[in-house]
Order: structure tokens, then sequence, then C-alpha cells
């Protein structure tokens, strides 16, 4: 397996995985950087043409490979470029929450967010807040402290 990151003895931090809509949550990552607002580097961004096609394996398999924590970032509801994106994204968040309670993982590993278009200081403040709560929570059961399995 290829090390991603070794955790100091001390000062765990985590590596969060987000899912992130091409649309209007991507926005909110491009107006976050041209703004300059600031959250922490501890999440790796993949962009999807949209939410609604995030499968829960997906979800699960980052997990298996490492991360501490998802959040899937995606349109308002009222706002879906592709109109019931995130009413799917909803199921499959349900879903993969009840499938990680039943591996022995806290559900709350996994965020859904609704990033309005173009609001980069929201996005920022709800990364910045996931992150905290999953350096409190803690390092993934699926992987060893040792070693780390690059997602790709």
């Amino acid at each position: 397996m290829m090390k991603l990151r070794e955790y100091p003895t001390t000062d765990f931090q985590p590596h969060i995985v987000g899912f992130v809509c091409n649309w209007s949550a991507y926005s909110g990552v491009e107006m976050a950087g041209v703004n300059r607002e600031e959250y922490p580097p501890n999440i790796w961004l993949v962009r999807l043409m949209c939410l609604g096609r995030l499968h829960l394996g997906l979800i699960l398999k980052a997990f298996e490979l490492g991360a501490d924590g998802v959040m899937l970032l995606g349109c308002p509801s009222d706002d879906c470029h592709y109109e019931s994106g995130m009413a799917s994204a909803k199921e499959v968040f349900v879903q993969a929450r009840k499938m990680l309670n039943l591996l022995g993982i806290d559900p709350k590993k996994l965020a859904l967010v609704e990033v309005p278009l173009g609001r980069g200081g929201f996005l920022a403040r709800k990364v910045s807040t996931f992150v905290k709560h999953i350096s409190q929570a803690g390092s993934s059961p699926l992987h060893s402290r040792e070693e780390v399995a690059s997602p790709a």
C-alpha cells in the first residue's frame, strides 16, 4: 500500500475527501479562492458534474482508502442544474450514513452541504467546521494510524 501520510503521535490531522458538484458548489470553491477565504488544507476535492451521480460505493471507498471524513458539497435543492440531483444525493447520503453505522463508523463523519452559487465564505466556514469536528472525533477505524492508502 502506498503511504499517503503518517500521523504524528500528538497532533492528529484528519484527511477529508470532498465530493463537489460542478455548478453551485464548485463556484463556491472558486469564490473562496478569489476572495482569499481560508479553510484547512485537509480536504481533497473531487469535482463531479452533479452530486446526484455520486454512488454509495464511492463514499465507502473513500473511507476504506483512508478518509477520516467525507463531505458532499452540492447545489441547493431548488437550484440544481439537473433538477433532481440534490434529491438523489440526499438519498445516497441517508444510505451511506446507515452503512457507516453498520460498519462501526460515526455517521457524523459524513456531511451533506448545500452551497449557494458563489458563496465562498459559506463554503469555507462549512469546511472549517467539518475539519474541526473530524479532528475532535479522531481517525477512521478502517485504517491504521501508521499507513493510509491513497484514494487515487
